[in-house]
């Protein structure tokens, strides 16, 4: 029983340490909203970058540690990629108006700065402006 209990310590442990760094890096978490004019082209350099700060992270945050954070800058990029898809697939719009949540963490004495719950309000063509 005493052997039995040890080991579901010593399989949790890392857990346990995962969930104390995640409760202290979230206590520096910092959120704001941006609105913004984007070309296809600016669009494009933020995906890149948002898709940089996650492949970059995988190897570092993948540790037991901060895997959390990990998945989190995953689930966020999801977001930005299908924006771009839709104005890649629709060529007859040259620019969008998009409004996206900007999170920081500090973590190991680092910021980590990534975009999420991004959404296309408007699009812009030839014809102008009109609502996604």
């Amino acid at each position: 029983m005493l052997i039995a209990i040890a080991l579901v310590l010593f399989f949790s442990f890392h857990e346990i340490l995962s969930l104390c760094n995640k409760i202290y890096v979230h206590k520096t978490k910092e959120e704001s909203t941006v609105t913004k004019i984007l070309t296809k082209d600016e669009f494009l350099q933020l995906k890149e970058k948002q898709e940089a700060i996650y492949a970059g992270s995988y190897d570092k945050w993948y540790r037991w540690k901060t895997q959390w954070l990990s998945n989190e800058v995953k689930q966020a990029t999801g977001t930005i990629l299908e924006d771009y898809y839709f104005l890649r697939e629709h060529p007859e719009y040259d620019s969008a108006k998009i409004k996206y949540k900007v999170t920081k963490y500090k973590e190991d004495g680092k910021t980590v700065k990534y975009i999420s719950n991004s959404k296309i309000i408007q699009v812009h063509s030839k014809n102008g402006w009109k609502n996604k």
